[in-house]
């Protein structure tokens, strides 16, 4: 019997159809048998690794299209305007990232953005600009520009100049002969 306090009988609840007293052999009257798959009761398992097999391929996909794209842009070849006249042949309409010096007085705005002329040694090019350029964007300040060689001018849709502070850090020997070049042509011009 259960007085106030004893909480014995709480223990087996004559409600509960699991909560059997013991039997003398040691079973509690409960049923561990594994339960078999009855129609309705959720996917069957080879829908189940149809599923998991479209999870990890489709995982597998968009890890491959991140790589790609990283190592699409890591492939693109910087090379100074001078460089870049010389195997404009072989790099024929390739899209590839040209550094060079704006020339002083060469700026002017177009429908579609800007031109210019970028040299660098004893190369020099027209540049056209699809796009607004960066706030910053001026005459004799290293830049490198994007694109490739159109018909008679370089085609450009993206600019990075030397106050970014992404360019300083990534292109610092660059931006070095960049500045170098802006002396050696502003001693020749007078």
């Amino acid at each position: 019997m259960n007085g106030p306090g004893d909480h014995r009988g709480d223990l087996f609840d004559d409600e509960s159809p699991d909560a059997a007293t013991p039997t003398a052999s040691g079973s509690s009257g409960l049923d561990v048998t594994p339960r078999q798959h009855t129609p309705g009761s959720g996917p069957p398992a080879g829908t189940r690794k149809v599923l998991a097999v479209g999870a990890i391929v489709l995982l597998v996909g968009a890890l491959g299209v991140v790589l790609f794209n990283g190592l699409n842009d890591a492939a693109l070849f910087y090379y100074n305007v001078d460089e870049a006249l010389e195997r404009r042949d072989e790099l024929g309409d390739d899209r590839f990232r040209m550094q060079g010096n704006v020339v002083e007085g060469s700026i002017a705005e177009t429908d579609e953005g800007i031109e210019f002329v970028l040299a660098f040694g004893d190369g020099e090019t027209r540049v056209r600009h699809r796009g607004d350029p960066p706030e910053l964007f001026s005459p004799t300040i290293p830049v490198i520009i994007e694109g490739s060689f159109g018909d008679g001018a370089f085609d450009s849709d993206e600019i990075l100049i030397r106050h970014d502070s992404t360019y300083t850090e990534e292109h610092d020997e660059r931006l070095r002969e960049a500045e170098e070049d802006v002396e050696a042509r502003r001693e020749r011009a007078g």
